[in-house]
């Protein structure tokens, strides 16, 4: 284990990975990627990292000067511990407790606080009732009868299946739309 001191020069994308002032790329381990997605290029940070290779995965990563309060490793009876709490697991089926687990799939950050990240749109609501969209489900449920209709027909060639399948589907729209 090794332990640096440096500026972020860069941030991938997916937040897995970073470019210190040394020059180098430093690979994130699955529990330390939450920490750089607070950080932002030209922060000064501490890095403790292992080298396998020419590759450096970083085990903790943390603001140069803050006051750390690092959790400590629990030693394991079981040999598992969860990657982000530390707390013991039962077994290595599973990477993370179930706390940290739902607590990942349950974000109670507001989107519009990281300024970094662009604002999304949303899609304005159609309601169910939208007469493009009732159209359009009828079209795709007379199709849908049709082909299984034609699915239990044998047919000379594809070109005579295509034209039987379109035909009958536009009889069950038409059908659907008289309803």
């Amino acid at each position: 284990m090794s332990e640096i001191k440096g500026k972020i020069l860069a941030k991938k994308g997916d937040n897995k990975a970073f470019k210190l002032d040394d020059s180098n790329w430093y690979n994130l381990n699955d529990n330390v990627i939450p920490y750089l997605e607070k950080m932002n290029k030209g922060d000064e940070v501490v890095v403790t990292f292992e080298k396998k290779g020419v590759s450096r995965y970083v085990s903790k990563l943390s603001v140069a000067g803050a006051i750390e309060t690092s959790k400590t490793e629990t030693t394991s009876t079981t040999g598992f511990a969860c990657e982000v709490c530390g707390k013991e697991l039962k077994d290595g089926k599973f990477k993370k407790c179930f706390m940290c687990n739902k607590t990942k799939a349950v974000k109670t950050e507001d989107p519009k606080s990281n300024p970094a990240e662009p604002e999304k749109q949303e899609k304005p609501y159609i309601p169910y009732n939208n007469p493009e969209k009732v159209e359009s489900i009828k079209r795709g449920n007379a199709l849908n009868a049709a082909a299984a209709v034609a699915s239990g027909q044998q047919f000379a060639d594809p070109e005579v299946a295509k034209q039987f399948t379109l035909l009958l589907a536009e009889d069950f729209l038409t059908w659907l739309k008289a309803e």
